[in-house]
């Protein structure tokens, strides 16, 4: 619990920030959206590059894990999505509470509480599946948005599998992704300057995406309470995160007898709240980004409540 507080208590301090800083006129909206495409370009590829790029990929990986992982992620992602629909939000901004729903902190919080409470064995578990939820989710979230998209200006010259290519492949996470596991494959260290550098540019995502998300934070209040109907979705994706996702996984893993440490691994990953990254891609679409800081705060706030009570039940 100690550890946790000490992770969660830093993010609502940098969001704090960035609330305060909103107040300012030199730190508006135009200033949260260069934040925001610093991290989406630069920091947050290179903060994936290097956890992947890490990885010890000659231990095993047990094939059940990673079925329940890309179920568990998806079945999430479509109830989101489903809630928001059945309320009847438009498809693009349903796309956004499946992503919501189905995506949690599994970088900056998930890989060190998990290695702080399975030890550092559970290290490369938590490590690629945390990759694989990043990826499948992003992945996900581009293919639906293109085809929402398609038709839309240029975009609608394009040959659609060219399209899907050209937002997936060109994807600045989705090339950090593939970049890390290249090294990670090849077993060649990159040298150390390169990969400081590499480090110190990672650095930047977590703070970066919180306080744009702090600065965006005090509008996406005024503008939850002027559109109640967004709550039902907000509220759907807060109760999926939390509560719905650890609750599937619990159950594949016992389903599909996933060996330890993966089974723990995956039940704590699904239990995360929502993080920063979420708000990220969803303002770099336009599309319920303001919502979307609604639900990184609450399921933070509430993880305080859920985590723990997971953590009791670790198989």
């Amino acid at each position: 619990m100690a550890d946790l507080l000490g992770r969660i208590l830093p993010v609502f301090a940098v969001i704090a920030a960035g609330a305060v800083a909103g107040r300012f006129e030199r730190f508006g909206e135009r200033t949260a959206t260069v934040l925001n495409d610093l991290v989406y370009w630069i920091a947050l590829p290179a903060l994936i590059f290097t956890s992947v790029a890490g990885a010890d990929l000659s231990a095993g990986v047990p094939g059940s894990a990673l079925i329940a992982s890309v179920a568990v992620l998806l079945v999430a992602y479509a109830l989101g999505s489903l809630a928001a629909l059945l309320v009847r939000r438009p498809p693009r901004e349903a796309n956004a509470v499946g992503l919501v729903a189905g995506w949690g902190n599994v970088g900056y919080l998930g890989i060190p509480l998990t290695v702080a409470v399975l030890g550092p064995a559970a290290a490369f578990a938590a490590s690629l599946t945390s990759t694989l939820h990043t990826a499948l989710a992003i992945s996900v979230f581009l293919v639906v948005a293109t085809l929402h998209g398609r038709g839309r200006g240029e975009d609608g010259a394009v040959a659609l599998p060219a399209l899907l290519a050209r937002r997936v492949l060109g994807n600045p996470v989705v090339i950090g992704i593939a970049a890390g596991l290249a090294v990670a494959l090849s077993g060649l260290a990159l040298p150390r300057p390169l990969a400081t550098t590499v480090e110190m540019l990672g650095d930047l995502a977590a703070p970066g995406g919180l306080l744009a998300l702090g600065i965006l934070l005090r509008g996406a209040v005024g503008s939850l309470r002027e559109s109640r109907a967004q709550w039902v979705p907000i509220g759907a994706a807060v109760l999926i995160k939390l509560v719905v996702m650890p609750l599937l996984a619990l159950g594949a893993v016992a389903w599909l007898g996933i060996p330890a440490p993966w089974a723990a691994v995956l039940v704590v990953m699904c239990a995360l709240p929502d993080a920063a990254t979420v708000f990220v891609l969803t303002a770099q679409y336009r599309t319920w980004y303001r919502e979307s800081t609604a639900v990184v705060v609450i399921t933070t706030v509430l993880s305080l409540l859920t985590l723990p009570l997971v953590l009791l039940v670790l198989p």
